[in-house]
């Protein structure tokens, strides 16, 4: 099943203009100095280190830092869901799509988008966490289930970049 091409280009329009809108709030950068710090290096730092830390917010790394980086990440890997589903798949599995396939990459891609727009109007403390939980369950119900029980092609272990994304997701909180 394919799309007229010129149905194609409508859509991709459209959809990239929605793109666009979702994630325009993300880009926004909020000003650090003005957060009030909750949390407690658990080791002994020295007070400029905590003192930088505290000022950040807490995290080794920047909450809003890495919650843009996991949209970014997540979000090129939804549109490609949503715009071309057959070449995500034919580039990473071994096995014939049908329009089932299409349709429910396409549904898939539009929740993570979705989710991604929702965490770019979330306060970026609550927001990491329900992001890093999203990661981490993609990851194992995603590319590593994938990896051990599909047909994959070597293009798939391009999902496992998710790694240092979740490890410093950890480094956030």
């Amino acid at each position: 099943y394919s799309i007229p091409r010129t149905n194609q280009s409508t859509l991709m329009r459209a959809f990239l203009v929605l793109a666009a809108l979702a994630t325009s709030s993300a880009l926004k950068v909020a000003d650090p100095a003005t957060k009030v710090a909750t949390k407690v290096p658990a080791a002994k730092l020295p007070s400029s280190a905590a003192s930088a830390l505290a000022l950040r917010g807490g995290g080794v790394v920047s909450g809003s830092v890495w919650l843009k980086s996991f949209s970014a990440f997540m979000g090129m890997y939804a549109v490609g869901f949503v715009l071309a589903p057959a070449m995500v798949i034919e580039q990473n599995f071994d096995t014939p799509y049908d329009k089932y396939h299409l349709f429910i990459s396409r549904l898939s891609g539009i929740a993570f988008l979705t989710l991604i727009y929702t965490f770019s109007t979330m306060e970026t403390a609550a927001a990491v966490p329900i992001a890093l939980t999203m990661a981490c369950l993609t990851a194992v119900f995603g590319p590593i289930y994938a990896e051990l029980k599909l047909e994959t092609k070597p293009a798939h272990k391009m999902a496992f970049l998710m790694a240092p994304l979740i490890v410093s997701g950890f480094l956030a909180l």
